[in-house]
């Protein structure tokens, strides 16, 4: 063995400690972005600095995030990670985040990661590493967790409701779906708090959104 193969034998048994603690950094983030809450910014806070090989983040306290240019407009409202990092083999390309107001039939909000591979795939490979990932089930080419508020307690849904939620019920859903255009071949794996989302409930849940942006703080 000469000089420049053990050379590179070293570096190799040096680096891959690095790699699978960033790996397992990665793994911890998405599974705590899986429950959709304030975890994620918490957890993005923890592994920042395996994240920001990949992707820019912002700051605050003990939370952390992604920004995007702008939450209301297409492609403002998402960025690229460098070097596709993989988390349990499925590349994540890049990170949105989006918000509308539908007046009456409420207020929804949308993060989330677009990810190499269909639905079907993407699920069987993530599952593991999705919050109550067992509840994720099926339905019509996407995969979905549903979840209503009710006195103070997430309560999954039975039977999901036809209706928009409005602004009286509170829904949050963790969703794989095909991302459109894609032929099937990258999926958006979506968080959403969806309907009654109000100044409190952002201020629960969305630590990376400032007051200045809440509801109530919108001139009509």
């Amino acid at each position: 063995m000469n000089l420049l193969t053990r050379t590179a034998l070293l570096a190799s048994s040096l680096l891959a400690p690095i790699a699978l603690a960033s790996n397992t950094a990665l793994e911890d983030t998405f599974r705590a972005f899986s429950r959709c809450d304030d975890q994620f910014f918490a957890s993005l806070h923890t592994h920042s600095a395996a994240w920001s090989k990949h992707v820019a983040l912002k700051s605050a306290k003990s939370a952390s995030w992604i920004p995007v240019d702008n939450r209301a407009y297409g492609e403002s409202a998402s960025v690229p990670l460098r070097h596709a990092p993989q988390i349990a083999g499925v590349k994540l390309l890049a990170y949105f985040d989006k918000s509308v107001d539908l007046d009456a039939l409420g207020n929804y909000l949308f993060w989330g990661f677009v990810v190499e591979g269909s639905p079907e795939r993407v699920a069987q490979q993530l599952r593991p590493l999705i919050d109550r990932g067992e509840h994720l089930l099926p339905s019509g080419g996407l995969h979905a967790r549903a979840e209503v508020r009710n006195g103070g307690r997430w309560e999954l849904f039975k039977n999901p409701p036809g209706d928009a939620p409005g602004r009286a019920r509170l829904e949050r859903v963790l969703i794989l779906e095909p991302d459109e255009g894609s032929q099937g071949k990258r999926t958006r794996v979506t968080c959403t708090l969806q309907g009654a989302v109000d100044d409190a409930v952002l201020a629960l849940y969305r630590p990376d959104i400032p007051t200045t942006d809440y509801p109530g703080q919108r001139v009509p």
